[in-house]
């Protein structure tokens, strides 16, 4: 498969991705219609959800009748099915197991991982989207190569890749594949990276200096190296810059689809053809009380509702994802919305009235140089306490300097949200152990 567009186009699919605004709401409620209506009659969960707020598929005959009627689904809702059914795709699975061909994962860094059914080359409806759109736009063409760093609990990434007419090359998730990594990009001159996060880049400093590898001629070939899982702290953004990386950030949304960064680098597109995504006061109880959230670029909590998905599609899914989102056409032509990942409503903890969520203490940790790999976890036995408890990740520190680095870190930690914090050392590699490893849990009860 190669694009619907010219090679010479920034658009893989160009009718889709900038169609207007008017025509791009008539298809949502064509797909909308279409996708409650299999929801309804082959997931057990929507069906018993719908049944319980009564209402049925005939019940939506326009957007708004979609917004006011139909009740969330939440993660919760997920694993409480799964629990007292022993079901193990939560009551959301439409197709017959044996149709199948894999079975991938959530990473579970929030809680239990949750699995996702597949069926390749027949789960979707539609025209090619995510992934092929996003990276032809980084610049990827037939005959290119693409480097990927991949996880045990997902699928055949690779795929996309190959249906693009480009040659996958494959690496672990794992520090001990960056010295290969830097070897091969120096003989395949890959075009774009695929999932290099900020521990990566951090480590690929040190890896590189012992191998006597230029980064900056290693990754010269590079239009794109993709980050996702978490924010990337300064000090990986200050050496990708070094190293003349254009860096693309993904998302995941809601547990529906995915969303990239387009090269004008303001905000990440999801693909409105593949998701029906609404932004709700993160205070609503429910359905019945959840304003939408008006205006571009306001805080609010994400909800989606999957639209080309034909294995286990989602039904307004509240996420707990804080996210801005924006609907104006992006400078690079596309109308499709815009997202910014906030944080998690989970992950804030308020500290004598004032509220701390991960993001506000990234940069702190990281300016400190022993801990500037920006490994750490916000410890938060209850969403409100009287201190902020964090366990920072150090390296290159002998045991007796300690004392002073849990003053150092503090001091910027302090100096960032106003709030003195209690600081737990540990050892770098004690945390990523925690990881899926692309990521650790940064909020935890203990």
């Amino acid at each position: 498969m190669t694009g619907l567009s010219p090679a010479d186009s920034p658009y893989y699919d160009a009718e889709y991705e900038t169609m207007s605004r008017d025509r791009l709401a008539d298809l949502q409620l064509e797909l909308l219609t279409e996708t409650v209506a299999f929801a309804y009659e082959h997931s057990a969960l929507t069906r018993k959800t719908w049944d319980a707020a009564g209402i049925t598929p005939a019940d939506v005959r326009s957007l708004d009748d979609f917004t006011e009627k139909v009740p969330f689904l939440d993660k919760d809702a997920l694993r409480r099915f799964r629990d007292e059914r022993k079901d193990p795709y939560g009551g959301v699975l439409c197709r017959d197991q044996s149709e199948l061909t894999a079975i991938s994962s959530t990473s579970g860094t929030t809680g239990d991982p949750t699995l996702v059914p597949e069926v390749w080359g027949g789960g979707f409806v539609g025209r090619p989207a995510i992934m092929y759109r996003d990276f032809w736009g980084m610049g990827v063409r037939p005959g290119d190569h693409v480097a990927l760093f991949l996880f045990t609990f997902r699928g055949p990434t690779y795929g996309f890749v190959q249906q693009l007419g480009a040659i996958p090359v494959l690496f672990d998730y794992g520090v001990d594949e960056i010295e290969r990594l830097l070897r091969c990009s120096l003989q395949y001159r890959p075009t774009a990276l695929y999932n290099f996060g900020g521990s990566m880049i951090n480590a690929t400093e040190e890896i590189a200096a012992r191998a006597g590898i230029d980064p900056r001629d290693a990754f010269s070939s590079y239009h794109a190296v993709v980050f996702a899982g978490e924010p990337l702290g300064e000090r990986a953004r200050r050496l990708a810059d070094a190293w003349g990386i254009e860096l693309f950030e993904h998302s995941n949304v809601g547990d529906v689809t995915a969303c990239f960064e387009c090269p004008a680098h303001d905000g990440m597109h999801f693909w409105e053809d593949m998701a029906y995504v609404e932004g709700i006061d993160p205070l609503a109880l429910d359905h019945r009380d959840a304003q939408p959230v008006s205006g571009d670029r306001v805080r609010c909590e994400l909800v989606a509702t999957a639209l080309s998905n034909r294995v286990a599609p989602l039904v307004r899914f509240r996420s707990d994802d804080l996210v801005e989102i924006d609907r104006s056409p992006c400078v690079c032509g596309r109308t499709h919305a815009r997202i910014w990942t906030i944080g998690r409503k989970g992950d804030e903890v308020v500290v004598q009235g004032a509220s701390v969520l991960p993001v506000d203490v990234w940069a702190a940790i990281e300016s400190v140089e022993a801990c500037r790999l920006g490994l750490f976890q916000v410890v938060r036995p209850n969403r409100e306490s009287d201190e902020l408890r964090l366990r920072v990740g150090y390296q290159d520190t002998p045991e007796g300097r300690l004392g002073s680095l849990v003053e150092e870190v503090a001091d910027a930690v302090r100096a960032a949200v106003g709030v003195e914090p209690v600081i737990e050392l540990v050892a770098n590699e004690e945390l990523l152990r925690l990881g899926p490893p692309h990521k650790i849990p940064r909020v935890t009860a203990r």
